[in-house]
């Protein structure tokens, strides 16, 4: 009987649960914001444009931290959270580039500031939370 197969090593599986959430999340809000919407329905409580997208780049700056921590894990928290919102910002940046060479959508200085904002604000809110938060000597 074959030796069960052996696992995956550590790095390989740190890298799916490192850098491969953040990949796929960037590549989503791409599609997301170059694919032809027809109108959206209406409901009780719409959330704003310029939320979702505070929200959506705060989001993918925190993968991209988590990212750049597998790339170098050395490098300080700070730092992290840094490289993440300002990687973020600038995808924000090259998708509203990217809608600008389409007929159906259209690109917008706020629609970015937005992104920056909730990338700002994701890693403000995350390095204040880990300050406040013991760490665990073993765990």
């Amino acid at each position: 009987m074959p030796p069960l197969a052996p696992a995956l090593p550590p790095r390989s599986a740190a890298f799916v649960t490192h850098v491969l959430p953040a990949v796929a999340y960037a590549g989503a809000l791409f599609y997301g914001g170059l694919i032809r919407l027809g109108a959206l329905p209406e409901v009780g409580f719409m959330a704003t444009d310029k939320l979702l997208h505070t929200l959506a780049f705060g989001g993918l700056a925190l993968l991209l931290a988590r990212t750049v921590h597998f790339f170098r894990p050395a490098v300080t928290l700070a730092k992290k959270l840094a490289l993440g919102a300002a990687g973020s910002s600038l995808l924000g940046l090259v998708l509203e580039v990217c809608q600008a060479f389409t007929r159906y959508r259209s690109a917008d200085l706020w629609d970015w500031l937005a992104d920056t904002v909730g990338a700002l604000l994701a890693s403000a809110l995350l390095f204040a939370l880990l300050a406040w938060v013991p760490r665990r000597a073993h765990g």
